[in-house]
């Protein structure tokens, strides 16, 4: 929902890492396999249980992620293969935080297999609607490789979402359910958007 703004309104502060990164010669790719190998860390962590290593491991996977495609944009090096390796990264943590989550809290289990299957509904309606507005040749709405279509639940309310799991461990259940129901919301979002463009 927020994601666009946040990083229009950050790009003063992230802006400048970025481009000391693409003058070093660090690649938007390189980035993304980076972010992939602190995610699978981070997994790990939270699977063990150990919270606090866990969200500092979250925090900066995400950083990475953000940072990946505007390291590219300022190398001139965006490409169909960084856009699918960066969704694609983001697929792997969005579903790994939640087994990971399971694994250390059995009793919340239910919530979180409700959460993924809210995550696997919602990722399926984004790719299937981006990949026709492609061959449509739709207008774009924001820089990402993808076309992205305005949601309740986005990369930044995940980012939030995936905080308070780790802070709030006795809660866990709670956070699953109510952020389940903003994801299946979005869901339809996206599907009713589809059907007014697409009909």
């Amino acid at each position: 929902m927020l994601d666009e703004e946040l990083r229009r309104g950050a790009k003063p502060f992230y802006g400048p890492a970025a481009a000391a990164l693409a003058r070093r010669g660090v690649t938007g790719n390189a980035l993304t396999t980076a972010s992939l190998g602190i995610g699978a860390l981070c997994l790990l962590a939270i699977a063990f249980g150990f919270n606090v290593l866990g969200l500092v491991l979250w925090l900066l996977n995400r950083l990475l992620d953000g940072l990946d495609g505007e390291v590219a944009r300022l190398r001139g090096e965006t490409s169909e293969l960084g856009s699918f390796l960066d969704i694609a990264a983001d697929f792997f943590m969005y579903g790994g935080f939640l087994v990971a989550l399971a694994v250390q809290h059995p009793d919340a289990r239910l919530a979180l297999v409700v959460l993924f299957f809210a995550y696997y509904l919602n990722g399926s309606v984004f790719l299937a609607l981006s990949g026709v507005l492609e061959r449509l040749k739709a207008e774009r709405l924001t820089e990402r490789g993808l076309h992205f279509r305005r949601s309740l639940t986005e990369g930044f309310e995940t980012i939030v979402a995936g905080v308070l799991f780790l802070v709030f461990p006795d809660h866990v259940a709670t956070i699953a359910w109510v952020f389940a129901v903003m994801v299946f919301l979005s869901s339809g979002q996206r599907l009713l958007d589809a059907w007014r463009m697409l009909k």
